[in-house]
């Protein structure tokens, strides 16, 4: 294979593997196909997300809730997400997404005001979603279509302005 075509190889993997990393820009729809499998991360690359906020790792977990903590008055503020963020403490979870398509991830039933924010997991500077209050409620409630199989995802939940509390963070398939 010559140099051209070894770069032109390069820049189409390049292409599909970066445009295969979350959710599809607005006004795009999912096709149906089936994408290959995301990169995971070894347990060992987790310590990009430092340990004091990490409540946890959950896998490929849904329901509701999927995972609770039992405050977050005790946690650090390592994050400042882009919905009102400010000093507020929070706690971040790591989810695995367990099937393509579209999921929604809410901190109903949590009891205080939350804003909730998710990122690329492997690039944490890259905002997929952040959400201060869900229609009449003080709980946050984020939907994200086009999520691709195997792709890890940062979960960042905060108080607003200083709130804390218990955390129940809910995640479902659509």
């Amino acid at each position: 294979m010559t140099n051209l075509g070894k770069s032109l190889v390069g820049v189409a993997w390049c292409a599909l593997f970066l445009g295969a990393c979350g959710p599809l820009p607005e006004g795009e729809e999912f096709d149906g196909a089936e994408p290959g499998e995301g990169e995971v991360l070894e347990d060992s690359e987790i310590g990009r997300v430092e340990q004091q906020t990490l409540a946890g790792d959950l896998g490929s977990a849904l329901g509701s809730p999927v995972a609770t903590y039992p405050t977050s008055c005790t946690a650090t503020n390592q994050w400042a997400t882009s919905c009102r963020s400010g000093s507020s403490r929070d706690v971040s979870f790591v989810w695995r997404v367990p099937a393509t398509g579209t999921y929604s991830f809410s901190t109903r039933n949590s009891n205080f005001d939350t804003i909730m924010e998710i990122r690329n997991y492997k690039n944490t500077s890259e905002i997929l979603k952040c959400n201060d209050d869900s229609g009449d409620l003080l709980t946050s409630g984020i939907t994200l279509s086009g999520l691709i199989k195997g792709v890890q995802l940062l979960i960042i939940v905060e108080g607003y302005e200083g709130d804390c509390g218990n955390i129940q963070l809910n995640i479902v398939k659509r």
